[in-house]
């Protein structure tokens, strides 16, 4: 009977370690004891530096955690296979839950949704790491998105993420510029000045300059040494004179050129105000995109000065995590 009683003793203290090592599986990955609703996002992007554990941020304060992260193909597998092909099924889905008592009992996450309420991947810092941030954006510009399948949770809807939104203004100045005729623009303005300058240099205005010059000289030399009515005659005879004909001349082919020049300026300056309308669209476009690239670069500074602090005061912790909290005697 004693060995009897000893095997079921040894046992019964056998299922009991089981079962005690099963709860505590259970209590430390903490997902079914966790507080808080479950929410699901879905992205068009990549999502590296994503994780099961990464924090769900809101203006920088954690209010959850990321609890899965799928395939849609995999996580909503189409009935027909052959829509396995639309860009719907190529998406990333992320399910995380949020804690409701760091956003306050009257929070209402559906309305908070129709007012812009959507979800980004925010790299954190220089690490790799990345997290989810919660931000109001435009809810028209940013509308939520339609999908072929019923949901397991609540969506909350996406925008891309900072870096995208740059990647995407830079490829769409790239495509404006590959759109204006610069080449073609600076050959014109080229040409039209080079055309003026010939022209008040060594063409037929500069002759007529000259012409128009040594005439009023003239005019005025005998204005001074003579007196009036020879004065008077002078003119008439210097008008009606060969020299004041080919003046004359050289002055209406001098107009008939600019004439040219001002015909074809409306077209040079129409093209030309197209360039510059299509480069400051796409600096305007780079400006706005630029601010939440250094806000990023601002926010990844404060994370690693705040690493320098820590590895100051523990070195260790790189090894051995978090330093215990001392306990008082």
């Amino acid at each position: 009977m004693e060995p009897r009683g000893a095997a079921l003793r040894t046992g019964l203290f056998v299922i009991g370690a089981v079962v005690v090592l099963i709860g505590l599986v259970f209590l430390l990955s903490g997902n079914m004891f966790q507080r808080g609703a479950v929410y699901e996002s879905y992205f068009r992007e990549s999502v590296q530096g994503l994780d099961v554990g990464s924090a769900v941020k809101f203006r920088g304060v954690t209010i959850g955690k990321v609890t899965a992260i799928a395939l849609v193909a995999a996580e909503y597998p189409p009935p027909d296979q052959k829509n396995l092909n639309r860009k719907v099924y190529h998406q990333v889905v992320v399910q995380y839950r949020i804690d409701p008592s760091k956003l306050g009992r009257d929070a209402d996450i559906r309305e908070a949704i129709r007012h812009g309420l959507r979800v980004q991947v925010a790299p954190q810092g220089i690490t790799g790491l990345a997290y989810l941030e919660l931000s109001f954006v435009n809810a028209q510009t940013n509308p939520p998105q339609t999908v072929p399948w019923t949901p397991h949770h609540l969506v909350i809807p996406s925008v891309p993420s900072t870096l995208t939104e740059v990647q995407d203004a830079v490829q769409g100045l790239l495509n404006n510029m590959r759109n204006v005729k610069l080449g073609q623009t600076i050959d014109t303005l080229t040409s039209m000045i080079s055309t003026v300058n010939r022209e008040l240099t060594t063409g037929s205005a500069h002759d007529a300059l000259v012409n128009a010059n040594g005439l009023l000289v003239e005019l005025q030399q005998q204005v001074k040494l003579a007196d009036l009515p020879a004065t008077t005659r002078s003119m008439r005879t210097l008008a009606d004179g060969t020299q004041t004909r080919e003046i004359l001349q050289q002055l209406e082919a001098t107009s008939t050129a600019l004439a040219k020049a001002s015909a074809a300026m409306p077209a040079l300056v129409a093209q030309s105000e197209a360039t510059i309308r299509h480069a400051n669209e796409a600096t305007a476009t780079v400006e706005r995109q630029m601010l939440p690239i250094l806000q990023s670069l601002k926010q990844a500074s404060a994370n690693l000065e705040d690493l320098s602090d820590t590895l100051k005061r523990n070195p260790a912790a790189v090894l051995r995590g978090r330093e215990p909290p001392r306990e008082t005697p």
